[in-house]
């Protein structure tokens, strides 16, 4: 019987864990090789390829090649070929064979053999270019004896940080006949617990999620991660927004209890009937921009990890509706209109109706642009209480 292929999103966040693994590795002196054959298999995972290495930029170094050990010969002899264009002045993506060879910032290269040949998909290349690049420069960067075990442990714990968090948003938007969609994300500087997806369901119906843990730090963002992978999971054969969300809260419930609550909220766009069906699960209610004004989309329900079944279940309800051309439906988080002016004032919702309304007439990225420069100018100095997600999805055509 064939092997199951690995969950790719499993197989991406290991990857990021053994950064930080890596990086502790090099503060202790430890040898470094077997976590690197261990991130590079699950790079291999998340990329469906049958081989990856890593290779180093620097004429002449005799270790500066990772992968499979069988094709150890094979990858250095690549690698000389890789320096040779480069002295030449090329540095571009290039094949050779069933390889596919893309530079990385800095110098250097992966390595992705693929025997069914084909590229790889722009979301799953930015992934594994961002993992590949951290672990090269962890490998490559000069450290002085003082202060070496914390300065790598800390800097690949950053690096694993910024990849994760990078991770629980989509890297690529799926086209959606009949609407605009687009995702914005401000960091507050400190990894939390703010999460987003987009889910093609089938061919005509998509799902967009938007969600966020409450606290901060690795834990908020595991947890967002967990929860990410669950809707995932769910979304196959369960039509309803509000159907999905019960399945979630029933198979996190146990892990959420007395750890996390989890808001979340879970919309089902039809682009052949140009219907969206919400629901929401705690969540800050989505606000609907028309030409008539902005109003709030007051779906019920709570937030996840409070009740186990039959009270969550109850609570929730899908709300059906269409949106006629122009109009925009604004999905945000509460780091939003928790951020603070230099007076200690919040940008309210209040605020961010009436910013939104001023948007009028603008498509969906620009909408977003628009309210994160009111959100700039209303900050001034002052920072951000939590991070901002803001997904728009606006009706386009007749």
């Amino acid at each position: 019987m064939e092997a199951e292929r690995e969950e790719p999103a499993g197989s991406y966040h290991e990857c990021l864990l053994r950064v930080a693994e890596l990086g502790g590795a090099l503060a202790t002196g430890a040898d470094p090789d077997p976590l690197i054959a261990s991130l590079l298999e699950r790079l291999r995972a998340f990329l469906d390829a049958t081989a990856v290495g890593l290779l180093s930029g620097e004429a002449g170094a005799s270790e500066g090649c990772w992968g499979p050990p069988e094709r150890s010969d094979e990858l250095r002899a690549i690698a000389e070929r890789m320096r040779a264009k480069e002295e030449s002045g090329e540095r571009e993506a290039a094949a050779e064979g069933p390889w596919t060879l893309l530079p990385l910032r800095g110098n250097g290269w992966l390595a992705v053999h693929r025997d069914a040949g084909g590229g790889l998909r722009p979301p799953e290349r930015t992934a594994a270019l961002a993992v590949a690049e951290a672990v090269l420069h962890l490998l490559s960067r000069p450290v002085s004896r003082q202060n070496r075990r914390k300065r790598r442990l800390l800097e690949a714990e950053l690096m694993a940080a910024s990849l994760f968090q990078s991770s629980l948003f989509p890297r690529a938007l799926p086209a959606l006949p009949g609407f605009r969609l687009a995702i914005a994300h401000l960091p507050a500087g400190e990894l939390s617990g703010d999460f987003c997806d987009v889910l093609p369901i089938d061919p005509h119906n998509c799902g967009i999620l938007v969600g966020d843990v409450a606290g901060k730090g690795m834990a908020a963002a595991l947890v967002g991660g967990m929860c990410r992978t669950a809707v995932r999971s769910q979304v196959a054969g369960c039509p309803s927004p509000a159907g999905v969300l019960r399945r979630v809260n029933r198979l996190l419930y146990g892990d959420l209890v007395e750890r996390s609550l989890v808001a979340m909220i879970y919309a089902v766009v039809n682009t052949q009937t140009r219907e969206i069906v919400v629901a929401r699960a705690g969540h800050e209610p989505p606000l609907l921009r028309r030409p008539s004004g902005v109003s709030e989309l007051d779906a019920p329900g709570f937030c996840l990890g409070i009740d186990s079944g039959e009270a969550f279940d109850a609570a929730l309800a899908d709300i059906t509706l269409f949106l006629a051309p122009e109009e925009l439906l604004l999905f945000y988080t509460d780091g939003m209109i928790d951020a603070l002016a230099p007076c200690g004032a919040r940008f309210d919702k209040g605020r961010l109706v009436a910013a939104l309304a001023r948007t009028g007439g603008l498509d969906a990225r620009a909408s977003l642009e628009a309210l994160f420069r009111e959100l700039a100018s209303f900050r001034s100095s002052g920072g951000l209480a939590d991070d901002v997600t803001l997904v728009a999805l606006e009706r386009v055509g007749s």
